[in-house]
């Protein structure tokens, strides 16, 4: 759709309900929107590995041997999907699991361990719970209770995996009793599969998916196994593609996408042991204060002066794994989302 210099936002904003401009690509709508599919079931791509030790593990966890399964792995690697895909499963079997299987948000946790102290919860309970280490923040002493009192309640948690690692070092960690499955990185495969799933059932009539095959090969190099980014990426890659009046998306048009990113992967090896505490540092206050974090709350937790935070925070900005915001004239850090997974990954497996 090309629109005039002259056009009126209002008159684009009328065109654009009327016809989307994802047909240019030859999509009835944007492919990727919601971010997480609904349909849960038809969008679910492999995790062989993950779903056979959970078959290896439920029977321990209902029949009580253990009371905590524990779901690890790297922001965007997939873990809620692969949650509320198995929740969907075990709803169906809930008869035979003697078991009544709930979903629990992190607001709902205070009232569900109320009811159970009080009695009104009597038949065995398997919860599924995400974001798990929120509640773990605020509820810890009320969840171990739960897991110590409460032999009829069992739970299987999503868990960030450098929060998991944290955990271990906690002196309630000896209540849990955990059983862990991490949640691996997929195959450039699998990545481009959940590509096709989403764009395949939006093509228009005669049209063909708008990504040739090496575009989706590239996207999903960048990508590095982790679903949220290869879903981010081909999202905004779409949306480069209609910016510069594409009708398909080729190897070339994707690399000048990824240029204009101004992207570039960054080397473990070359990144000190200070760096790496910065990092530690800045995603520790961003989960705690859902904000990006000063060079002064980062000096603060390190016991180092905010002179030296400054040189490692320039030093991560100049290899491109670190940004910054200001608001009300301070400066905000954060890790780019590309880069978080990654950042996770070694922070969990490392020794920092």
């Amino acid at each position: 759709m090309d629109i005039k210099i002259s056009d009126t936002f209002k008159e684009r904003l009328l065109h654009g309900l009327k016809e989307s401009e994802f047909k240019e690509l030859g999509l009835s709508r944007n492919p990727f929107i919601p971010f997480i599919p609904k349909e849960i079931m038809g969008t679910f791509v492999n995790r062989e590995e993950e779903k056979k030790l959970l078959v290896r593990y439920l029977p321990e966890l209902t029949q009580g041997f253990m009371p905590l399964l524990v779901l690890s792995g790297s922001k965007g690697i997939g873990k809620t999907h692969f949650l509320n895909y198995f929740y969907k499963q075990l709803k169906e079997i809930e008869e035979d699991l003697g078991h009544e299987v709930k979903f629990l948000e992190n607001e709902n946790f205070k009232e569900f361990f109320t009811k159970v102290n009080m009695g009104e919860i009597n038949k065995p309970q398997l919860i599924l719970m995400d974001d798990t280490e929120k509640i773990w923040e605020r509820h810890k002493q009320d969840f171990v209770q739960l897991i110590d009192s409460n032999p009829n309640v069992k739970f299987i948690c999503v868990w960030n995996q450098s929060k998991w690692a944290q955990i271990k070092n906690d002196s309630f960690y000896s209540s849990l009793k955990p059983a862990c499955i991490k949640m691996e990185k997929l195959t450039n495969e699998h990545l481009i599969k959940i590509v096709l799933i989403r764009i395949t059932p939006l093509l228009l009539r005669g049209r063909i998916n708008p990504f040739n095959e090496e575009s989706l090969n590239i996207l999903s190099n960048l990508s590095d196994g982790v679903p949220y980014s290869m879903v981010y990426f081909s999202e905004k890659l779409l949306h480069y593609a209609l910016d510069n009046n594409k009708k398909e998306i080729d190897e070339l048009i994707t690399n000048n996408f990824i240029d204009s990113l101004k992207l570039k992967q960054f080397s473990f090896p070359s990144l000190t042991r200070a760096h790496w505490r910065v990092l530690k540092s800045l995603m520790t206050i961003t989960h705690s204060k859902k904000r990006g974090a000063t060079s002064s709350e980062v000096a603060e937790e390190l016991g180092i002066t905010r002179p030296a935070v400054v040189m490692h925070l320039r030093e991560l900005k100049n290899q491109n794994v670190v940004e910054e915001s200001t608001e009300d004239k301070k400066k905000y850090y954060y890790i780019k989302p590309l880069f978080l997974g990654q950042v996770e990954l070694y922070l969990s497996e490392g020794e920092i």
